[in-house]
């Protein structure tokens, strides 16, 4: 089960520069990207799904022909055999339709991990577009601060003692 979330957005500047600070809490619409542990938790949540199933996938397998193929239907010589027939096709119908039900949930499971790995992967560009902007800057601030440690170091070396 996915976690729904809301984020709150806020504009801050920092150094000069403005930046979007984002805050997720707990309950949010979809769009806003979800917290790494809560992907984490979604992406292994999906190891256990419908599809990764092998006794069902397998109990599935093991149905007789006679159960889903109507042609057989004319084989069928007396009540007794039509009756027990119609309990195995029973059994498997409802078989059937319990794992089509869960392959359903699980396609709707991972819609919404597509949409948080999409949201997520946006949020991590935009994070490291700050944070490049951010390094670029500093870098800058770093050019300065060694230039003015030049200058000083100059003009000491050149007071007299």
């Amino acid at each position: 089960k996915v976690i729904e979330r809301e984020r709150k957005i806020s504009e801050v500047e920092v150094d000069g520069t403005k930046e979007l600070h984002v805050t997720l809490s707990p309950h949010s619409t979809s769009g806003d990207p979800p917290e790494a542990d809560e992907l984490i938790k979604a992406l292994l949540e999906l190891e256990n799904s419908a599809s990764v199933d092998v006794a069902v996938r397998e109990k599935i397998s093991k149905l007789p022909p006679e159960v889903s193929e109507v042609k057989l239907l004319a084989k069928l010589e007396d009540k007794e055999t039509a009756l027990k027939l119609a309990e195995r096709v029973n059994a498997a119908l409802e078989l059937l339709t319990e794992y089509n039900n869960r392959l359903g949930m699980e396609m709707d499971e991972r819609r919404k991990v597509q949409q948080m790995l999409h949201d997520y992967t946006i949020s991590q560009k935009q994070l490291l577009q700050q944070a490049e902007a951010r390094l670029e800057e500093y870098k800058e601030k770093l050019i300065k601060v060694e230039q003015v440690r030049h200058e000083v170091m100059s003009h000491l070396n050149n007071l007299p003692d």
